[in-house]
């Protein structure tokens, strides 16, 4: 946590003091939103820097173009903004929980955090790969996941 406050957390602060500035310069270059994108693949996925190795360029590019087509760089960045307000402690959740921590995410989870935030912490697991964008990375490690944090709610 301590090398992204002092690395990585500029994406934070962006969005959190000047989302709309940040907007304005996503909408006006596509290649300006394609760079600010990739470079979150590159520094957020489980890749060692090469996302191309967890995602294809097809993919990528489908992704950014979303944010380029709807044009919704400030309105994402405004989510920060809206909420700056929040910690990881400020809301209660007493609804059946499962965590996952992927190894390659900006930080990730101690287990005692997650039992003291979660008041009904179904499941908690340490996977092998992923990253930031690990439903995106590795789908079939994500649904994996899921399937196995609320199998035991399961009505049959």
């Amino acid at each position: 946590m301590k090398r992204f406050g002092g690395e990585g957390s500029a994406y934070f602060q962006i969005h959190a003091t000047r989302p709309q500035t940040i907007g304005y310069a996503l909408a006006d270059s596509p290649s300006g939103q394609a760079a600010w994108i990739y470079e979150k693949f590159a520094s957020w996925s489980d890749s060692n820097g090469n996302p191309e190795s967890v995602l294809t360029y097809d993919q990528m590019l489908d992704d950014i173009m979303f944010y380029w087509i709807t044009d919704s760089g400030a309105s994402s960045a405004r989510m920060y903004a809206e909420n700056a307000d929040l910690t990881f402690f400020s809301i209660p959740v007493d609804i059946p929980t499962g965590v996952s921590v992927f190894p390659g995410e900006i930080f990730t989870t101690p287990r005692s955090w997650s039992e003291r935030t979660f008041s009904k912490l179904v499941y908690w697991n340490r996977t092998a790969k992923g990253g930031h964008f690990a439903a995106f990375e590795q789908p079939k490690i994500f649904t994996n996941e899921v399937r196995a944090a609320f199998s035991s709610l399961r009505h049959r």
